[in-house]
């Protein structure tokens, strides 16, 4: 295996974090020319926040979550790509779930608990709501990767996990008191724990503990006249997936692109988030060798 040199997203120059935002969603386009002028390096842009992008001048909450998704999959990258796995992410959600539990009990046991008359949620009690949907995605991001999607087994978790996670949105919002909203939400903890505690005993399944890893894929001898034979789909999430390679095609040759794997870089150029057709322009015209980052693991 070839050893992956990629550099951090925390080390990116200000022009590289103008690199990878060209290439994001085109209602985002306007605001580089003010990440240009504060000069917004790679460690600012993995701990930015909405109060940040507003100054930025990104006060629209819709441009801001877009650009706050795509940072969460750069954070994946940079902190945690090779080192998570199914148990580890079950074992995050599971604590998170808990937390939650002992925070609602917590409150109770204290001497001013108002939760039977109070119809106001505390803001403390929604950020561990925040947390804990936010364990959840990345839960969910795993599963709807190959080979997950294909098992139904863990088909069926995942689609069970996504409808927690729109019941506790639409909880919070039910106009009913603390005590019945902290109720429901006990209700779905304990559901979500449950099922963290069926993957995490799925130990005799190596898919559990398998993590991702990152490997460097140099395509060569690549004629103007011809394409990389390599078919890609991209997620609705910013994720290009290779869906299949074309039979003696450069792709098919180097022998290491499979289905299911995952596009993380072109010729060092970050492309997670980017839309395909900016992903696309990277690759044409490159000739005639060109350098991938890919995520392999999930065979």
């Amino acid at each position: 295996m070839m050893a992956l040199v990629m550099e951090p997203i925390s080390k990116w120059t200000p022009k590289q974090v103008l690199d990878w935002m060209k290439g994001l969603d085109d209602c985002l386009q306007q605001y580089i020319k003010n990440f240009e002028r504060e000069k917004i390096s790679g460690e600012q842009l993995l701990h930015i926040t909405h109060q940040e992008l507003e100054e930025l001048g990104v006060t629209r909450i819709g441009h801001q979550e877009l650009i706050l998704e795509a940072v969460d999959l750069l954070c994946a990258l940079n902190y945690g790509l090779e080192t998570e796995n199914l148990r580890t992410l079950s074992h995050k959600l599971n604590a998170s779930a808990k937390n939650l539990q002992n925070f609602i009990t917590g409150r109770r046991r204290g001497g001013h608990y108002d939760g039977r008359a109070s119809r106001r949620l505390p803001n403390d009690f929604l950020t561990s709501v925040v947390d804990l949907i936010g364990a959840a995605k990345n839960l969910l991001a795993w599963l709807d990767r190959s080979p997950f999607v294909s098992v139904t087994e863990y088909s069926l978790l995942k689609n069970n996990i996504v409808q927690l996670c729109l019941e506790l949105t639409t909880i919070v919002q039910q106009d009913c008191t603390v005590y019945e909203t902290e109720n429901k939400i006990l209700h779905v903890c304990k559901t979500l724990s449950g099922i963290c505690d069926h993957i995490i005993s799925l130990s005799s399944d190596s898919l559990v503990s398998q993590s991702a890893h990152l490997e460097v894929v140099h395509l060569t001898n690549i004629m103007p006249s011809e394409g990389l034979g390599m078919y890609i789909k991209s997620t609705y999430d910013g994720l290009h997936v290779i869906t299949g390679t074309t039979e003696n095609s450069p792709a098919d040759q180097c022998k290491k692109i499979h289905a299911g794997d995952e596009v993380i870089q072109v010729n060092h150029q970050t492309v997670v988030m980017r839309l395909k057709c900016h992903v696309v322009a990277v690759w044409n015209g490159i000739r005639p060798s060109l350098a991938f980052a890919m995520e392999l693991g999930h065979e």
